[in-house]
Protein backbone atom coordinates (compact mmCIF):
# COMPACT_ATOMS: atom_id res chain seq x y z
CA UNK A 1 0.00 0.00 0.00
CA UNK A 2 1.20 3.59 -0.91
CA UNK A 3 1.09 5.20 2.42
CA UNK A 4 3.73 8.32 2.70
CA UNK A 5 5.17 9.91 5.24
CA UNK A 6 4.40 12.55 7.11
CA UNK A 7 1.29 9.96 7.93
CA UNK A 8 1.90 7.40 10.14
CA UNK A 9 -1.46 5.38 10.67
CA UNK A 10 -2.28 3.72 14.05
CA UNK A 11 -4.00 -0.01 12.85
CA UNK A 12 -6.07 -1.51 14.94
CA UNK A 13 -5.47 -4.24 17.34
CA UNK A 14 -7.17 -6.19 19.91
CA UNK A 15 -4.74 -5.18 22.32
CA UNK A 16 -4.85 -1.65 22.12
CA UNK A 17 -8.20 -1.60 22.22
CA UNK A 18 -8.36 -2.93 25.58
CA UNK A 19 -5.53 -1.08 26.92
CA UNK A 20 -6.26 2.37 25.77
CA UNK A 21 -8.11 4.53 23.61
CA UNK A 22 -6.64 4.63 19.66
CA UNK A 23 -4.98 7.10 18.20
CA UNK A 24 -2.50 8.55 16.08
CA UNK A 25 0.92 7.49 16.88
CA UNK A 26 2.72 10.54 14.81
CA UNK A 27 1.75 13.69 13.60
CA UNK A 28 -0.54 13.79 10.82
CA UNK A 29 -0.92 16.84 7.56
CA UNK A 30 -0.87 19.88 10.43
CA UNK A 31 -1.12 23.25 10.17
CA UNK A 32 1.03 25.29 12.17
CA UNK A 33 -1.22 26.88 14.30
CA UNK A 34 -4.28 24.79 14.04
CA UNK A 35 -3.31 21.12 14.17
CA UNK A 36 -4.76 18.69 11.56
CA UNK A 37 -5.81 20.26 8.04
CA UNK A 38 -9.41 19.08 7.34
CA UNK A 39 -9.99 15.54 5.94
CA UNK A 40 -9.43 16.48 2.37
CA UNK A 41 -5.86 17.81 3.41
CA UNK A 42 -5.17 15.13 5.42
CA UNK A 43 -5.84 12.79 2.43
CA UNK A 44 -4.37 14.69 0.00
CA UNK A 45 -0.74 14.96 2.13
CA UNK A 46 -1.47 11.05 2.50
CA UNK A 47 -0.73 10.79 -1.51
CA UNK A 48 -2.41 7.17 -1.70
CA UNK A 49 -6.13 8.46 -1.77
CA UNK A 50 -6.07 10.27 -5.60
CA UNK A 51 -9.03 8.80 -6.96
CA UNK A 52 -11.06 8.74 -3.91
CA UNK A 53 -10.52 12.64 -4.15
CA UNK A 54 -11.06 12.87 -7.67
CA UNK A 55 -14.25 10.67 -7.28
CA UNK A 56 -15.20 13.28 -4.33
CA UNK A 57 -14.68 15.73 -6.58
CA UNK A 58 -16.61 14.46 -9.88
CA UNK A 59 -19.55 14.12 -7.18
CA UNK A 60 -19.73 17.53 -6.03
CA UNK A 61 -18.65 16.59 -2.55
CA UNK A 62 -14.99 18.35 -1.77
CA UNK A 63 -17.64 20.89 -0.40
CA UNK A 64 -18.99 18.65 2.41
CA UNK A 65 -15.38 16.85 3.34
CA UNK A 66 -13.23 20.20 3.49
CA UNK A 67 -16.47 21.83 5.86
CA UNK A 68 -17.50 21.91 9.09
CA UNK A 69 -18.46 18.40 10.11
CA UNK A 70 -17.52 16.53 11.87
CA UNK A 71 -17.23 13.18 9.46
CA UNK A 72 -15.84 9.85 9.88
CA UNK A 73 -14.37 8.70 6.34
CA UNK A 74 -13.98 5.06 5.50
CA UNK A 75 -10.92 5.93 3.10
CA UNK A 76 -10.66 3.42 0.30
CA UNK A 77 -7.03 3.75 -1.02
CA UNK A 78 -6.03 3.77 -4.41
CA UNK A 79 -5.09 0.33 -4.75
CA UNK A 80 -8.67 -0.43 -3.60
CA UNK A 81 -10.17 1.54 -6.29
CA UNK A 82 -8.48 -0.34 -8.83
CA UNK A 83 -9.65 -3.49 -8.11
CA UNK A 84 -12.71 -2.22 -9.27
CA UNK A 85 -11.07 -2.10 -13.16
CA UNK A 86 -9.84 1.07 -15.07
CA UNK A 87 -12.97 0.43 -16.73
CA UNK A 88 -15.63 0.60 -13.79
CA UNK A 89 -13.79 4.01 -12.60
CA UNK A 90 -13.66 5.83 -15.88
CA UNK A 91 -17.32 5.51 -16.22
CA UNK A 92 -18.61 6.25 -12.61
CA UNK A 93 -16.44 9.76 -13.36
CA UNK A 94 -18.52 10.25 -16.01
CA UNK A 95 -20.66 13.14 -15.69
CA UNK A 96 -24.34 11.03 -16.35
CA UNK A 97 -23.53 8.42 -13.29
CA UNK A 98 -22.66 11.41 -10.94
CA UNK A 99 -25.83 10.42 -8.91
CA UNK A 100 -24.61 7.05 -9.21
CA UNK A 101 -21.43 7.87 -7.78
CA UNK A 102 -22.26 10.06 -5.26
CA UNK A 103 -24.39 7.16 -3.59
CA UNK A 104 -21.22 4.92 -3.75
CA UNK A 105 -18.75 7.84 -2.08
CA UNK A 106 -21.83 9.03 0.65
CA UNK A 107 -21.93 5.21 1.71
CA UNK A 108 -18.23 5.68 2.76
CA UNK A 109 -18.84 8.88 4.94
CA UNK A 110 -21.17 8.32 8.32
CA UNK A 111 -22.54 12.00 9.49
CA UNK A 112 -20.12 12.95 13.62
CA UNK A 113 -16.69 11.70 14.84
CA UNK A 114 -17.36 7.75 15.09
CA UNK A 115 -13.80 6.39 16.28
CA UNK A 116 -12.55 2.43 15.89
CA UNK A 117 -13.93 2.19 19.68
CA UNK A 118 -17.19 3.87 19.14
CA UNK A 119 -17.73 1.78 16.11
CA UNK A 120 -17.60 -1.59 17.67
CA UNK A 121 -18.99 -0.33 20.43
CA UNK A 122 -22.06 0.58 18.70
CA UNK A 123 -21.98 -2.39 15.62
CA UNK A 124 -23.57 -0.31 13.13
CA UNK A 125 -23.81 3.52 11.93
CA UNK A 126 -26.05 5.11 9.39
CA UNK A 127 -24.00 6.71 6.09
CA UNK A 128 -25.09 9.34 4.42
CA UNK A 129 -26.24 7.35 1.58
CA UNK A 130 -28.69 6.10 3.96
CA UNK A 131 -27.97 2.33 4.56
CA UNK A 132 -25.77 1.33 7.46
CA UNK A 133 -22.49 -0.15 7.73
CA UNK A 134 -21.78 -2.64 10.39
CA UNK A 135 -18.34 -2.77 12.15
CA UNK A 136 -16.66 -6.36 14.00
CA UNK A 137 -13.59 -7.53 15.50
CA UNK A 138 -12.13 -10.48 14.13
CA UNK A 139 -8.70 -12.22 14.69
CA UNK A 140 -8.03 -8.74 16.25
CA UNK A 141 -8.77 -7.27 13.14
CA UNK A 142 -11.51 -4.44 12.45
CA UNK A 143 -13.82 -5.39 9.82
CA UNK A 144 -16.81 -2.99 8.10
CA UNK A 145 -19.40 -5.66 6.79
CA UNK A 146 -17.94 -8.28 8.17
CA UNK A 147 -15.19 -8.77 5.07
CA UNK A 148 -13.31 -4.94 4.23
CA UNK A 149 -10.41 -4.63 6.73
CA UNK A 150 -9.71 -1.40 8.29
CA UNK A 151 -5.79 -1.10 7.48
CA UNK A 152 -5.65 1.75 9.67
CA UNK A 153 -7.86 3.92 11.88
CA UNK A 154 -8.69 6.72 13.99
CA UNK A 155 -6.41 9.21 11.38
CA UNK A 156 -7.32 12.63 12.74
CA UNK A 157 -8.49 15.55 10.96
CA UNK A 158 -9.75 19.15 11.77
CA UNK A 159 -13.20 18.46 11.00
CA UNK A 160 -13.43 14.63 11.79
CA UNK A 161 -11.82 11.18 11.42
CA UNK A 162 -10.40 8.60 8.69
CA UNK A 163 -10.40 5.11 8.49
CA UNK A 164 -8.08 3.33 5.57
CA UNK A 165 -9.86 0.61 4.01
CA UNK A 166 -8.82 -1.87 1.76
CA UNK A 167 -11.79 -2.29 -0.49
CA UNK A 168 -14.53 -0.11 -2.25
CA UNK A 169 -18.21 -0.32 -0.38
CA UNK A 170 -21.02 -1.47 -2.24
CA UNK A 171 -24.08 0.10 -1.31
CA UNK A 172 -26.70 -2.54 -0.89
CA UNK A 173 -29.14 -2.83 -3.84
CA UNK A 174 -32.80 -0.96 -2.60
CA UNK A 175 -35.65 -3.79 -1.96
CA UNK A 176 -38.22 -2.62 -4.44
CA UNK A 177 -41.51 -2.58 -3.57
CA UNK A 178 -43.97 -5.49 -3.52
CA UNK A 179 -44.36 -8.61 -2.30
CA UNK A 180 -41.27 -11.43 -1.70
CA UNK A 181 -42.01 -14.61 -4.41
CA UNK A 182 -39.66 -16.93 -4.63
CA UNK A 183 -40.45 -17.63 -8.53
CA UNK A 184 -42.42 -21.18 -8.46
CA UNK A 185 -45.55 -22.32 -7.21
CA UNK A 186 -46.71 -25.51 -5.93
CA UNK A 187 -49.00 -27.19 -4.08
CA UNK A 188 -49.41 -30.31 -2.03
CA UNK A 189 -49.72 -33.92 -3.83
CA UNK A 190 -52.49 -35.79 -4.08
CA UNK A 191 -52.78 -39.17 -1.70
CA UNK A 192 -52.01 -41.39 -4.78
CA UNK A 193 -49.09 -39.66 -6.62
CA UNK A 194 -47.45 -39.36 -2.85
CA UNK A 195 -47.96 -43.25 -2.04
CA UNK A 196 -46.83 -44.12 -5.45
CA UNK A 197 -43.37 -42.09 -4.90
CA UNK A 198 -43.46 -43.12 -1.18
CA UNK A 199 -43.30 -39.38 0.26
CA UNK A 200 -45.35 -38.12 3.37
CA UNK A 201 -48.15 -35.31 1.65
CA UNK A 202 -48.40 -33.31 4.72
CA UNK A 203 -44.20 -32.53 4.39
CA UNK A 204 -44.02 -32.06 0.23
CA UNK A 205 -44.71 -29.78 -2.41
CA UNK A 206 -45.07 -30.63 -5.78
CA UNK A 207 -43.58 -28.36 -8.42
CA UNK A 208 -46.55 -26.88 -9.98
CA UNK A 209 -44.97 -24.21 -12.52
CA UNK A 210 -41.73 -21.80 -12.17
CA UNK A 211 -41.88 -18.32 -13.54
CA UNK A 212 -40.36 -17.53 -16.79
CA UNK A 213 -37.02 -15.73 -16.06
CA UNK A 214 -37.04 -15.83 -12.47
CA UNK A 215 -33.85 -16.91 -10.18
CA UNK A 216 -35.56 -20.41 -9.32
CA UNK A 217 -35.49 -21.01 -12.71
CA UNK A 218 -31.96 -19.58 -12.99
CA UNK A 219 -31.16 -22.01 -10.37
CA UNK A 220 -32.53 -24.87 -12.09
CA UNK A 221 -36.08 -25.44 -10.63
CA UNK A 222 -38.41 -27.21 -12.68
CA UNK A 223 -42.10 -28.19 -12.69
CA UNK A 224 -43.30 -31.46 -11.41
CA UNK A 225 -39.78 -31.07 -9.32
CA UNK A 226 -41.24 -32.36 -5.22
CA UNK A 227 -39.72 -30.26 -2.85
CA UNK A 228 -39.07 -32.40 -0.05
CA UNK A 229 -37.14 -30.40 2.58
CA UNK A 230 -36.74 -25.96 2.83
CA UNK A 231 -34.38 -24.95 4.60
CA UNK A 232 -34.06 -28.81 6.72
CA UNK A 233 -37.93 -28.07 7.73
CA UNK A 234 -40.75 -30.29 6.22
CA UNK A 235 -41.49 -28.43 2.60
CA UNK A 236 -44.94 -26.93 3.18
CA UNK A 237 -46.55 -24.11 2.25
CA UNK A 238 -46.29 -22.36 5.60
CA UNK A 239 -42.49 -22.73 6.15
CA UNK A 240 -42.20 -21.66 2.82
CA UNK A 241 -43.54 -18.61 3.86
CA UNK A 242 -41.99 -18.24 6.74
CA UNK A 243 -38.38 -18.94 5.61
CA UNK A 244 -39.37 -16.56 2.42
CA UNK A 245 -39.20 -13.45 5.45
CA UNK A 246 -36.96 -15.18 7.31
CA UNK A 247 -34.59 -14.80 4.04
CA UNK A 248 -35.88 -11.11 2.94
CA UNK A 249 -35.30 -9.66 -0.54
CA UNK A 250 -32.23 -10.74 -1.57
CA UNK A 251 -31.54 -13.62 0.11
CA UNK A 252 -32.24 -17.74 -0.74
CA UNK A 253 -34.47 -20.51 0.73
CA UNK A 254 -32.34 -24.17 0.74
CA UNK A 255 -34.85 -26.20 -1.04
CA UNK A 256 -34.10 -30.36 -1.18
CA UNK A 257 -35.92 -31.81 -4.35
CA UNK A 258 -37.04 -35.12 -6.11
CA UNK A 259 -36.55 -35.28 -9.48
CA UNK A 260 -37.00 -38.61 -11.20
CA UNK A 261 -35.95 -40.56 -8.53
CA UNK A 262 -32.72 -38.33 -7.68
CA UNK A 263 -32.18 -36.76 -4.32
CA UNK A 264 -31.27 -32.43 -5.17
CA UNK A 265 -31.13 -29.40 -3.82
CA UNK A 266 -31.97 -26.06 -5.21
CA UNK A 267 -31.17 -22.17 -3.69
CA UNK A 268 -34.31 -20.77 -4.97
CA UNK A 269 -33.47 -16.35 -4.49
CA UNK A 270 -36.05 -14.65 -2.67
CA UNK A 271 -37.20 -11.64 -5.18
CA UNK A 272 -40.25 -9.21 -5.17
CA UNK A 273 -43.74 -8.93 -7.35
CA UNK A 274 -43.79 -5.65 -8.57
CA UNK A 275 -47.07 -3.73 -9.35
Amino acid sequence: MKLIAPLAFAVLSLGTLAASPLSVHRPVAQHPQDGPGNIVEVATEAGSFGTLLAAAKAAGLVDALTGQGPLTVLAPTDEAFEALGKETIANLLKPENRETLKTILTYHVISGKVEAKDALRAGSAATLAGPEVSFSLVGGKLLVNGEVSVLANDIAASNGVIHVINEVLIPPTPKPEGRLVVGFFSERPGEELARYLGVDRNATLLVSSVTKGSEAEAAGLRAYDLIVGVNGRAATSEVIGEEKEKAGYGGAIHLDILRKGQKMTVDAKVGVEEG
